[in-house]
């Protein structure tokens, strides 16, 4: 194995209870600097996603050497959706943890940090643009497969009155647009607001892709290894 995975936790104020991640990180020794890319959805993309795997496969190929990925877990479905949906109880607190608890934290263990990003799946993809946009200068990439974004989320993107200094990777399924929520029932139009996000969208860099793919984990696994190597 060229990776090692590793358990952290934080005793979190912001989200009042102790919250664990793992990191995964070659196991060689990293040099001077890192990047780091933290993954909502972290167990999910390590265990139906195959990221680890597929970094395996990386290194072996000289990429991503002086990369760790920061693996969240939200915790159950209803869990997932407080803390990444707009009007979860406990979206604002996660916020906050993320900026006030979990950075510092990130910044304190690693001295020199080059770039760092954030990427999700559906709810998690949403959660991190909505993250990235109220700090954009903390942060550099964005990995956003199938993001569920609400409508305010659309227009806080068109709305947004600077260039955003990330790197963008976006990608949609076109069987995607009548995904209904499992926990309101509410259908999300994920197709049609992407493409509005897409054009609203002003990034460093932007690479944009729709597959022909429903709302689907195997979907996102296959175009994993594409999607994280815009970080590398």
């Amino acid at each position: 194995m060229k990776t090692v995975l590793t358990h952290h936790s934080i005793t979190s104020s912001c989200l009042e209870k102790n919250f664990t991640y793992q990191i995964l990180s070659p196991k060689e020794k990293l040099s001077s600097g890192v990047r780091l890319m933290i993954v909502h959805d972290g167990d999910d993309y390590l265990e139906i996603g195959h990221l680890r795997e597929q970094f395996e496969l990386d290194l072996r190929e000289g990429l991503g050497t002086d990369v760790c990925f920061i693996l969240l877990p939200p915790g159950s479905s209803e869990d997932r959706w407080n803390l990444y949906y707009s009007e979860g109880r406990n979206y604002q607190a996660y916020k906050r943890f993320i900026y006030h608890e979990l950075l510092p934290e990130l910044k304190r263990r690693f001295s020199s940090i080059l770039q760092i990003g954030m990427m999700g799946d559906s709810l998690a993809g949403a959660v991190s643009l909505r993250i990235a946009l109220d700090k954009p200068s903390e942060w550099t990439h964005l990995i956003l497969q199938s993001p569920a974004f609400s409508e305010e989320d659309v227009k806080e993107v068109q709305h947004a009155n600077l260039a955003l200094p990330w790197e963008v990777y976006q990608s949609v399924g076109t069987k995607e647009e009548a995904f209904r929520s499992p926990i309101t029932g509410e259908c999300l139009y994920i197709l049609t607001r992407n493409r509005r996000v897409h054009r609203a969208f002003t990034t460093k860099r932007l690479i944009y892709h729709e597959f022909d793919h429903d709302h689907l984990w195997e979907c996102w696994r296959e175009n994993l290894s594409s999607a994280i190597k815009i970080f590398y």
